[in-house]
């Protein structure tokens, strides 16, 4: 019977404790885009503060990469003061490259 009792109070504390922690700790912040079409370089917007919020590659389109030497590729970046998301070519005559990202606070 004491066990019982025991148990029963252990799995009510871990109840109350797990109840406790806030569902919101962590919410939307944003989404961002970024394409490059036909042209080699870079393409890239700055987003968030990369020290509020945590950011991931939602979407990743690459089109017309029909030789060896055409590259496209999508690039998440957190640097010390912002996320940076990046639509890179290599050098193209008809390659494509469109880039998501979303952002959450942390």
């Amino acid at each position: 019977m004491n066990n019982k009792r025991r148990t029963l109070s252990i799995m009510l504390s871990l109840f109350l404790t797990l109840g406790a922690i806030p569902a919101w700790a962590v919410s939307f912040n944003n989404s961002f885009s970024i394409s490059r079409f036909n042209t080699g370089g870079s393409s890239f917007v700055n987003m968030t503060s990369s020290a509020a919020t945590h950011c991931y590659l939602s979407k990743v389109g690459v089109r017309d990469t029909d030789s060896s030497s055409e590259e496209a590729e999508c690039r998440l970046t957190k640097g010390s003061v912002v996320w940076t998301l990046e639509a890179f070519l290599s050098q193209s005559d008809d390659a494509d490259a469109i880039c998501s990202a979303i952002c959450y606070n942390n």
